[in-house]
């Protein structure tokens, strides 16, 4: 169970909702979660299992553990069951998408993954309809992009961009089907070099879909949410600390490989406040060095520890530059790694009209 020893407050939420659902739980987990959340207030408490996408594996284990559910009321367990519900109807409809995507850009002879949830509740999850996932997510080489939209608007699917994101993704719906297709993992120059290349290098057959390796998958899920969500603010999502906690008990990791991925890209410090936010909402502990080789220096170490234990990603959430400054930035690994990210994002905005219209022009039928 969680350590309260020391003060928990902006996480308390946080650690009774993760306790339960990490790899190798207890009952002990679960009654310790659920008293807290009683303590902390029911309806609050659901919100947040809701808003965290957590609900559905919350329902599961107080159906297994009746007992454990009977401080709850029955709003509050109904409300959980729902979520399950809902979260199950979903992922049916995009596990059979799996297939026909992969099919789509397999005749075309298109290099790509599925990655994030869609991927990685098929892969780690002894039941991924308990994982919810709004989109299914895919990488291609940036060169790929144009026939890969193509070979969907052939297929029926209509585009939908936004030129805040054009320069590294956007979106693609048929039906109920929602395709978020990526070009780049985050936006161009958050990256010391290109990643995309590397990450598809060593795909995996995964059956119905083709997915990044569990190493490839580990540097994502590592640097993907201290620049996207701002790590602790409330849109970092607790289910990616799930997923997180999933693929490090994977057997055979090559830590060697992850390591030179985050070297190559510049962002060993942003990993390493991944992996500290999991310690401080989990307690988890990495062995063979792994935070001693990730970590930055003494001065922006515990400056960086300072915003992870004050939730102040979550505090500031209506100044986003303050985070943008205060957090992500720091978190690249040299000054010119900033430097060289604040430089690009500037011209990618002076560009973005541009670069819409050159996509339009490009996927517009011949």
């Amino acid at each position: 169970m969680p350590n309260d020893s020391r003060d928990p407050t902006p996480y308390r939420l946080h650690r009774a909702a993760l306790a339960p659902v990490l790899p190798g739980a207890t009952l002990a987990q679960l009654e310790w979660g659920c008293a807290a959340a009683i303590g902390l207030g029911e309806a609050a408490f659901a919100n947040f299992l809701h808003y965290q996408g957590l609900a559905p594996m919350w329902d599961k284990l107080l159906k297994a553990h009746g007992t454990a559910a009977d401080g709850f009321s029955e709003s509050f367990k109904r409300s959980l069951h729902q979520a399950r519900v809902d979260t199950t109807a979903n992922y049916l409809i995009q596990h059979q998408s799996l297939r026909l995507i992969r099919g789509i850009l397999d005749d075309e002879g298109i290099a790509h993954v599925v990655y994030k949830g869609a991927d990685i509740r098929e892969r780690y999850y002894s039941e991924p309809a308990l994982r919810p996932a709004t989109d299914i997510d895919m990488l291609v080489a940036e060169s790929s992009k144009v026939a890969a939209i193509r070979a969907f608007q052939r297929c029926g699917f209509e585009l939908y961009a936004l030129e805040e994101n054009i320069s590294h993704e956007a979106n693609l719906i048929r039906g109920m089907i929602s395709i978020d297709l990526h070009w780049d993992i985050l936006r161009p120059g958050r990256t010391r070099v290109p990643m995309v290349d590397a990450l598809l290098q060593g795909r995996r057959d995964c059956g119905g879909h083709w997915g990044m390796s569990d190493e490839a998958n580990l540097f994502v899920m590592l640097v993907h949410p201290v620049f996207v969500n701002y790590s602790t603010a409330p849109q970092a999502a607790l289910m990616r600390m799930v997923d997180l906690a999933y693929v490090l008990a994977r057997p055979g990791l090559d830590w060697r490989e992850v390591f030179e991925l985050l070297d190559s890209a510049g962002l060993k410090t942003a990993a390493w406040i991944t992996l500290r936010r999991l310690e401080v909402l989990t307690d988890t502990q990495l062995a063979g060095g792994v935070m001693e080789t990730l970590q930055p220096g003494k001065v922006r170490r515990k400056y960086l520890d300072y915003w992870i234990n004050r939730n102040l990603a979550s505090r500031w959430q209506d100044k986003p530059i303050y985070v943008q400054l205060g957090l992500t930035l720091p978190a690249h690994d040299r000054l010119g790694d900033a430097a060289h990210a604040v430089r690009r994002a500037r011209v990618l905005r002076q560009s973005q009209e541009n670069d819409m219209h050159n996509l339009l022009a490009n996927i517009a039928p011949d």
